[in-house]
């Protein structure tokens, strides 16, 4: 992190307009098949299936098991988040290393490279969380004034059309929250008064939205109203789909959305398109 904060500082400082933006987490999310070697995977789910099979060419299944193997692979730091295959449902929340355990049985040692293909070959929708980061590294990140919030993920919900299929990652119901409540009330990283300007005027200037992102007259009405004393994330990896508590308002386009804590019928949210 701190090779790529210089370079980001350099570049600014020679004139070039460059932020970033991070979610508050040690760990990121991706398919399991990301751990399936790059040429393996070429040319869509389904050939990257029948490679896993064992065709495409003699030695391709043991070429693939092999480099897997000799991968910075590393099956105790992928826990497995959201499968669609109901016979693998018991597999969520689970650690690789875990599962090749199960997986193994009475047969013999645990593999986990063979567990990961004989995952894909049953489910190849399979999400996984990736510890690879540090909270060093997180922090000094998330501390760099051009550096606003995101989640890298979609809007998510615990039931009605944005429920969310088995799981996911915790930045999908928690970023906000963990932003405010740990980082700058918490920790100190920087003030709660900076939080929120990461996570509101800072990403709408970048993304062009010249009508919202502030509180003042003649914009839209979006407000989120919070305890700084009080807000904190609750979703874990293990248990990520559940709210922050210490958020009791929330108006969309001068509707009242959240209420008390409890949601209303209005819906007026529509499209944010860019503005030049």
């Amino acid at each position: 992190m701190k090779e790529v904060v210089a370079r980001i500082e350099t570049a600014r400082a020679s004139g070039l307009d460059v932020t970033a933006d991070m979610y508050p987490w040690i760990a990121s999310a991706n398919g399991l098949a990301a751990t399936i070697p790059d040429w393996a995977r070429a040319g869509g789910v389904d050939a990257m299936i029948r490679r896993l099979n064992g065709e495409g060419g003699e030695g391709v299944y043991e070429r693939i098991l092999g480099e897997i193997r000799s991968s910075d692979f590393h099956p105790e730091d992928i826990l497995i988040l959201s499968i669609v295959n109901p016979a693998l449902k018991p597999f969520v929340g689970k650690r690789l290393d875990e599962v090749a355990k199960e997986m193994a049985g009475v047969e013999g040692p645990p593999d986990p490279a063979l567990a990961v293909i004989e995952l894909l070959k049953r489910d190849p929708g399979i999400l996984v969380a990736r510890f690879g980061m540090h909270e060093d590294d997180v922090k000094l990140g998330l501390s760099q004034p051009w550096v606003a919030m995101d989640t890298d993920y979609g809007a998510m919900a615990i039931d009605g059309p944005f429920a969310a299929e088995g799981s996911a990652h915790p930045r999908a119901f928690a970023t906000t929250a963990r932003i405010v409540g740990t980082y700058a009330r918490d920790q100190r990283l920087f003030t709660v008064e900076e939080a929120v300007r990461k996570m509101t005027s800072l990403p709408a200037r970048r993304l062009g939205l010249q009508d919202r992102g502030l509180l003042r007259v003649g914009m839209k009405a979006d407000l989120v109203a919070f305890d700084p004393a009080t807000v904190r994330d609750t979703a874990t990896f293990e248990k990520p789909m559940t709210y922050p508590e210490g958020i009791p308002y929330v108006v969309v386009n001068g509707k009242v959305l959240l209420d008390g804590g409890k949601r209303t019928k209005h819906r007026p949210g529509r499209p944010l398109l860019h503005s030049p």
